[in-house]
């Protein structure tokens, strides 16, 4: 596990570029690409989403992908639970010790790990530690007091946007340092306790569902967007997205690949949507987006344009405008909703957080 420090180095300065915010963006071609990475929220919550997606123009499946935090692996085959930086479990949230220092989470459990990207399965943390002088980041599991603290694997990064999908946890690796030797795709498979390699090259993930990994390659031309997917297994590795302009963010739903990409006629961004087989037409929505980074959860799109922060629906009707950005900041982005609230950033000179409240409507900020 121990590594040079001309490696160390490298795995450093990415870890750094991608963990802007909190480690839930990867890197591309220089600058950070954000995935909608939704979470489970109450049986009330549920209700009103299915009938908001109900009421609306798209199709019953149209709506986000949704993850279980508290999932026990061994029975939640079908679903995809990414790393972030907080997590619900049985109506608790939890946190991590790195993250409490930027950020007051009101009422959060705090595990003691020194991460900003962990996920609860069953009563296992997993989190990817951020490297030091000595040692790179790795992929390590205890509880959620911290005991029983082990190393698992190396082969996960933060630009690979890890997560639990189908019996094996998922990662993109890359680093300059060792000639390439290691880069690809890996998958931890946790009953096995075995890592493998399922594509070899240079890449970064954007998002899962239960039968695919969607992916680009770290290195594509900035004249365009490209996006494919593949087979867990590393096969059947398809093209389903090409456009004619580079996007900084690619949101993967249930049944639509989101994007946002700048138009230069309006001097702003354009949210865009394409069916997921890649057989079907890029339809434009209606609105602007002044920030290039959303975020779709559970079947809304929340997003930033002029100096608020909306929601609509994923058809793009019912826009509403939950809250007002911060005197001094540019734009807002990372939208993650749990426990009721919605967490976001706005970036500044330094970043700050916020919660919104969805019940009360009440904006607070929580950046220490």
């Amino acid at each position: 596990m121990k590594r040079s420090h001309v490696i160390i180095l490298a795995l450093t300065l990415v870890f750094a570029a991608a963990l802007t915010f909190l480690g839930v963006y990867g890197y591309r071609n220089g600058i950070i690409v954000s995935r909608g990475l939704g979470g489970s929220e109450s049986e009330k919550e549920n209700q009103e989403i299915t009938a908001d997606i109900e009421d609306s123009d798209e199709p019953a499946d149209a709506d986000s992908e949704r993850s279980d935090f508290g999932a026990d692996p061994s029975s939640a085959e079908d679903e995809v639970v990414p790393f972030t930086y907080i997590a619900e479990k049985d109506g608790v949230l939890y946190t991590s010790e790195s993250v409490s220092r930027k950020m007051d989470i009101e009422g959060a459990e705090i595990i003691p790990i020194d991460s900003e990207l962990f996920a609860i399965l069953g009563e296992d943390v997993y989190y990817v530690t951020e490297g030091d002088e000595e040692y790179a980041p790795e992929l390590r599991r205890c509880g959620t007091d911290g005991n029983n603290d082990i190393s698992i694997t190396e082969f996960v990064s933060p630009i690979g946007s890890p997560a639990y999908v189908n019996g094996g946890i998922y990662s993109a690796y890359y680093t300059e340092a060792d000639g390439g030797l290691n880069n690809g795709i890996y998958r931890y498979d946790i009953g096995a306790g075995e890592t493998k390699k399922a594509i070899e090259g240079e890449y970064v993930i954007f998002g899962y569902d239960k039968d695919y990994i969607y992916y680009d390659n770290i290195e594509s031309s900035v004249s365009g967007t490209e996006l494919f997917r593949m087979d867990y297994d590393g096969g059947n590795q398809t093209q389903i997205l090409s456009f004619s302009v580079p996007t900084d963010s690619i949101v993967i739903d249930k049944s639509y690949v989101f994007f946002s990409a700048f138009d230069d006629a309006t001097q702003s961004y354009r949210l865009y949507r394409s069916p997921k087989d890649g057989n079907g037409n890029i339809d434009l929505y209606a609105f602007l987006c002044m920030s290039n980074r959303f975020d779709v959860i559970d079947g809304r799109i929340y997003y930033q344009a002029d100096r608020g922060i909306y929601c609509a629906r994923i058809s793009g009707a019912n826009e509403s405008r939950l809250a007002e950005l911060e005197q001094g900041s540019q734009y807002a982005y990372n939208f993650l909703s749990r426990g009721g609230g919605l967490f976001f950033a706005e970036h500044a000179e330094g970043d700050r957080y916020f919660k919104y409240d969805e019940s009360s409507g009440e904006k607070t900020e929580i950046t220490k």
